[in-house]
């Protein structure tokens, strides 16, 4: 094998690498398989129980960004590189909700909470999908259940 042929084998492979870092986080540290949204530092009188998300059937049936966003102007700026374990504003909660301030006085109406986050994103979503023959809660004790 030629110098030039060696060359163009070492960049490939480097590129591989740098291309398999760049996509690290969105296999290494996608979402757990099922998540509990419980919240309770933000509902400090819950009525119901937590909810269990089963993060890899909605995987299966619905595309990141639409439960993920960040809206601008009426565009959801958000970008699938933005969605890994840990990251600012990928959780409802992190737009929706600063724990303890479900009552406040000071709430700006303008702002969903973050129940309202929750209830139209979720039962929106599973309402619209019935209307295609799909299966999935569209009442509280399909999603909330001890």
């Amino acid at each position: 094998m030629n110098s030039r042929h060696k060359t163009i084998s070492k960049t490939f492979v480097a590129f591989l690498v740098i291309s398999g870092l760049m996509l690290a986080p969105h296999f290494i540290s996608a979402q757990m398989p099922e998540y509990l949204i419980d919240n309770k530092d933000v509902y400090n009188n819950k009525k119901k129980p937590a909810v269990l998300l089963d993060h890899d059937l909605h995987m299966a049936v619905a595309d990141c960004m639409d439960c993920h966003h960040h809206y601008i102007d009426g565009e959801n700026v958000l970008e699938y590189f933005d969605l890994y374990e840990g990251a600012e504003g990928v959780l409802c909660r992190d737009c929706h909700a600063e724990p303890g301030t479900r009552f406040r006085e000071d709430h700006d109406p303008t702002v969903k909470d973050l129940e309202l986050a929750y209830h139209s994103q979720c039962i929106g979503c599973h309402r619209e999908m019935a209307g295609q023959n799909a299966t999935g809660p569209r009442t509280c004790i399909g999603c909330h259940q001890e």
